[in-house]
C-alpha cells in the first residue's frame, strides 16, 4: 500500500516537473508584468506607513520623545518603498535580450524582499503589540501576487520561517505569547505556501489549456487554408481549376474592360495523350501533365493566369495582351513543350499540344464564356489541321 502510494507521488510530481517546465516562461513573462503594475502600488501603501510615522515621531519627539517603534517603522518601510522601486524599475526597463532570464529568477527574491520585510515589520510590532499581522498579509500578498513553482515557493517561505523564528525571539520575551506568534507564523507561512502551490497549479493547467487550444487552432486554420488550395487549385498540377479559373477570368476581364485593354485566351491540348496512358500507364500520364504545367508556368508571366480544365487541356489567360502578342506567347509554350520531352523510367516520351486562341478589345467587350468558345473551335482547326500548332 505504502509503496503503491509512494509510487503515484513519484509520478505525480515527475507529470508536474515536465508540465512546469512548459510554462515558466510564460510564468516568468506574468510575474514581470505583476511587479510592474503592483510595485508602484507597494512603494505607495510603503511610501503612507513612513509618512504616517515619521509624522508620529515628530509630534511625540517635541514633548516626550519619540519612541524608538515609530522611527525603525518609518525607516522599514522607506527602505522597504526604495528597494521595491528598484525591483519595479528592473522589470521595467531591463534591456530584452535579459528579459527572459530576468523573468525567471526575479520572483522568487522580490518574494524574499517582501516577507524580509514583514519580518522585521514584526519584529518592531512587538514593543506595541503582539501581532504577526504583517508576517500574515506578506504571505497571502507573496502567495496570490507572484507565480511560484513549488519548490522555490518552499524554499522561500522556508527561509522566510526560519527568519521570523529566530527574530521574534529577540525581540518578544513573554514565553507564551512567543510561542504562540511563532505557531502563528509557522501557520501563515504553510498556508501561505499551500495556496501559493494551489494558484500555481490552477496558472499551469489554463497555460496548458491555452497552448493545446492554440495548437488545435493553428492545425484547423492549415487545414482551412490546404481545404481552400484544394477548392481553388488542381489537385494533380497545382493550376488553378476550371471553376475557379472562371471566376477569375471574369474579374480580370472586367478590370480590362474599365482601364481599355486586351485580352488574349490560350487553350491547349496535348496530342495523342491517350496513348501514354495506355502505353505506359496512367503514372506516367500524370507525371506529363505536371511537367507541361510547369512548363507551362515558366513560359508565361507572373501576371498571367493558367489553369487546367480537366484531362489533357489547359487554358491561359493573358491580361494586357492583343492577339499578336498571344500568339508569339502560345507559340513560346508550343515549343519548349516540345523541346522538353519527359523522362520516363529510362525512355523519352514526347510531348506536343494543339493551340487555340482567341482576344478581345475593351471595345468588343467580349465575355469569358465568347472567347473559350472561339478558342475551343480554333483548337479543334489546330487538331485537324495536323495538331502541334496554334491557331
Amino acid at each position: 500500500m505504502n509503496s503503491t502510494l509512494l509510487r503515484d507521488f513519484r509520478l505525480i510530481a515527475q507529470r508536474w516537473q515536465a508540465e512546469h517546465a512548459l510554462v515558466v516562461d510564460e510564468a516568468g513573462a506574468a510575474n514581470l508584468e505583476r511587479i510592474r503594475w503592483l510595485g508602484p502600488l507597494i512603494i505607495a501603501i510603503n511610501g503612507f506607513h513612513a509618512l504616517v510615522f515619521l509624522l508620529l515621531a515628530l509630534q511625540k519627539g517635541s514633548t516626550t520623545g519619540a519612541p524608538p517603534w515609530e522611527w525603525v517603522l518609518c525607516g522599514l518601510h522607506f527602505t522597504m518603498g526604495l528597494t521595491i522601486a528598484a525591483l519595479t524599475w528592473m522589470a521595467h526597463h531591463k534591456g530584452l535580450r535579459y528579459r527572459r532570464s530576468l523573468a525567471r529568477w526575479m520572483a522568487p527574491p522580490m518574494a524574499l524582499v517582501v516577507l524580509g520585510f514583514a519580518v522585521a515589520i514584526a519584529c518592531a510590532d512587538q514593543w506595541i503589540t503582539p501581532s504577526v499581522t504583517p508576517f500574515l498579509i506578506a504571505c497571502l500578498c507573496v502567495s496570490v501576487g507572484l507565480y511560484l513553482r513549488p519548490a522555490p515557493a518552499l524554499g522561500v517561505f522556508v527561509l522566510a520561517y526560519i527568519g521570523f523564528f529566530i527574530a521574534l525571539g529577540h525581540f518578544q520575551e513573554e514565553p507564551r505569547v512567543l510561542l504562540s506568534i511563532r505557531l502563528n507564523g509557522l501557520t501563515a507561512s504553510l498556508m501561505g505556501w499551500a495556496l501559493s502551490v494551489l494558484l500555481w497549479r490552477n496558472f499551469t493547467t489554463i497555460a496548458l489549456q491555452k497552448t493545446q487550444v492554440a495548437r488545435v487552432n493553428a492545425e484547423l486554420q492549415t487545414k482551412q487554408r490546404e481545404l481552400e488550395r484544394l477548392t481553388r487549385q488542381d489537385g494533380l498540377t497545382g493550376l488553378f481549376n476550371r471553376n475557379t479559373f472562371v471566376e477569375l477570368s471574369s474579374t480580370e476581364l472586367k478590370r480590362a474592360l474599365r482601364q481599355g485593354s486586351s485580352t488574349t485566351i490560350l487553350l491547349f491540348d496535348l496530342d495523342h495523350f491517350k496513348r501514354i496512358n495506355d502505353t505506359w500507364g496512367h503514372p506516367a500520364g500524370d507525371a506529363m501533365l505536371r511537367h507541361v504545367a510547369q512548363t507551362s508556368v515558366q513560359s508565361v508571366r507572373s501576371t498571367d493566369l493558367v489553369g487546367r480544365l480537366g484531362g489533357e487541356e489547359f487554358i491561359v489567360l493573358l491580361p494586357h495582351t492583343h492577339a499578336d502578342a498571344g500568339r508569339r506567347i502560345a507559340e513560346k509554350i508550343r515549343q519548349r513543350l516540345e523541346a522538353s520531352p519527359l523522362q520516363w523510367k529510362g525512355e523519352t516520351l514526347h510531348i506536343t499540344a494543339s493551340f487555340g486562341l482567341s482576344s478581345t478589345t475593351a471595345a468588343e467587350g467580349r465575355s469569358f464564356d465568347h472567347l473559350y468558345n472561339e478558342a475551343d473551335k480554333a483548337l479543334y482547326l489546330a487538331k485537324q489541321r495536323g495538331r502541334n500548332r496554334v491557331i
